[in-house]
Parts: structure tokens; C-alpha cells; sequence
């Protein structure tokens, strides 16, 4: 029999090897293949970024919820300290938990209404004077519950009763304090501290005629000093009046606004608008 080997691998004409012959990929393919792979790489490094990116917002988020927490934390702990103090302040010098109450929050009142009037127009000076007036009014409102007026009763004949002697005594040293503070106003205003003065003056006359005692007194002293220190820093304030032109130069940028309207003035100089037909 013929052997047909040799005829069927000329008929095929393939490779003795085996193998087929492929051309090579053109330029146009080689570059699709690069832009494909280099594309595929930044949107492999774009998932990246955004996985880290969320990984660090969600520890940014814990980290501000944390430090928040204890940012409250302090806060909390700082205003226990203050009105605990008070507290403790009220009941070791006044004998009373609630005059470190009172007292307190004429304190901070007072502060916070000093700070409003710095920021218009308080200088250091005149809160030093109304702290000296205020000082004045709370030895007197201490010193006037303070004495025994039992005691100045029995020891001076011919004194009336030691609740009238006290009541006269609180109308004429409240109701003059009442006049000096109202006089910065005007003769209205003095005539309206008296007599504000004076309610004041007949209740404390009132108190004291039964012999609070030291301490008491000296806790309505340091409530009336921390309550007329805002009042007397009022009056100095508003009786010198509010310079409304000072308060516009410190807060209103205004040499720029003059300075940006001369620029624009400038501009439209240089280059006018076109005629209007």
C-alpha cells in the first residue's frame, strides 16, 4: 500500500512542527492594549484612594465624637467646680447653701453684662470706679442689717423702737444712695432712685430690726455689691453717651470701602461705558 503520510501533510500545509504561523500585532493594537492596562491601573488606584479615603473619614468622624464627648466632659466638670464652689463659698462664710446660690449668679450675671458694655464702650477705669461705688453701697447695706439695733435701742433713751429706728435709718442711706445714682440722669431720675431707694432701704430697716446677725449681712453686702456694679458701669456708660461713630470704625471695615469705591471710580475712569445712543 502507498504511504499517504507524506501526502496529507503537503495536502494540509501546516508546519512539519506543528505549529501555525500568527502574524504579529500591529502598532494600533499594541497601544489599545498599553491605554487599556494603564487605564485599568488608575481606576485600580482610584478604588484605592477612595477605600482609604473612607477608612480615614470614618476615623475622623469617630475622633470628633470622641473628642466632643470629652470637650463636653470638661465643660461639665469646669461649670460643676464653679457653681460647686459657690456653693461651698456660701455655706463656710454666709452659713447658707442658697446665699452661694444668690451670690453666685449676681456674679456671673454681673460679669457677663460688663463684658456687653466692655464691648461698647466700658474702659478698665470705669469699672474700677463702679467697683468702688458698688463696694460703698455693699458696706453700707451690710453695715446697715449688720448692727443690733436692739442693743442701740436699750443702751440709748429717748430712740425710738429699733424696727422704726431701723426702717428710718435703711429710707435715709438707701434713699440717698437712690439720688446720687439717679442724679447722673437728670432731677426725674433722682426723684425715682429715692423712692426706689427708699422701698429698698425700709425693707432692709425691716430685716435688720430682727437681728439677722453678721453673716447674713454680710452676704446681702456682697449681693448688693455684685448687683450695683453693672448698675453704676450702666450709668457711667450710657451718661458719657454711646459714640455710634466709634463703635462703626471698630466693627465696619471702612477705610477699605472707601478705598475699593475710589478703585471702581478709578476703573470706570479708565475705561468708560459706551456712549448711549
Amino acid at each position: 500500500m502507498p504511504d499517504r503520510s507524506s501526502s496529507t501533510e503537503s495536502a494540509s500545509g501546516s508546519d512539519p512542527r506543528g505549529a501555525s504561523k500568527e502574524p504579529p500585532p500591529g502598532l494600533g493594537e499594541q497601544f489599545g492594549r498599553t491605554r487599556s492596562a494603564l487605564f485599568g491601573l488608575i481606576a485600580s488606584h482610584i478604588k484605592l484612594a477612595k477605600a482609604e479615603f473612607a477608612e480615614i473619614a470614618n476615623e475622623l468622624k469617630r475622633a470628633a465624637a470622641l473628642g466632643g464627648f470629652a470637650l463636653l466632659l470638661l465643660v461639665l466638670a469646669g461649670m460643676l467646680i464653679v457653681v460647686g464652689s459657690l456653693l461651698f463659698l456660701g455655706e463656710a462664710i454666709f452659713g447658707s447653701i442658697g446665699w452661694g446660690v444668690l451670690d453666685g449668679a449676681l456674679l456671673l450675671i454681673g460679669v457677663a453684662v460688663l463684658l456687653v458694655f466692655a464691648i461698647i464702650d466700658l474702659s478698665w477705669s470705669r469699672a474700677l470706679a463702679a467697683l468702688t461705688v458698688a463696694l460703698g453701697v455693699g458696706l453700707i447695706v451690710g453695715g446697715l442689717v449688720g448692727v443690733d439695733w436692739t442693743y442701740v435701742n436699750h443702751h440709748y433713751s429717748g430712740t425710738p423702737a429699733a424696727l422704726v429706728l431701723a426702717v428710718v435709718a435703711g429710707v435715709v442711706l438707701v434713699g440717698g444712695l437712690g439720688i446720687i445714682l439717679g442724679s447722673s440722669f437728670g432731677r426725674g431720675a433722682a426723684m425715682a432712685g429715692f423712692v426706689a431707694g427708699a422701698v429698698c432701704g425700709a425693707l432692709l430697716g425691716w430685716l435688720a430690726s430682727a437681728g439677722p446677725g453678721w453673716r447674713v449681712a454680710a452676704a446681702l453686702g456682697v449681693a448688693a455689691l455684685l448687683l450695683f456694679w453693672p448698675i453704676v458701669a450702666a450709668v457711667f456708660v450710657f451718661r458719657h453717651g454711646i459714640d455710634t461713630a466709634k463703635l462703626k470704625k471698630r466693627f465696619i471695615p471702612t477705610q477699605t470701602i472707601e478705598t475699593t469705591k475710589e478703585t471702581i471710580e478709578w476703573v470706570r475712569e479708565q475705561m468708560p461705558l459706551g456712549r448711549k445712543s
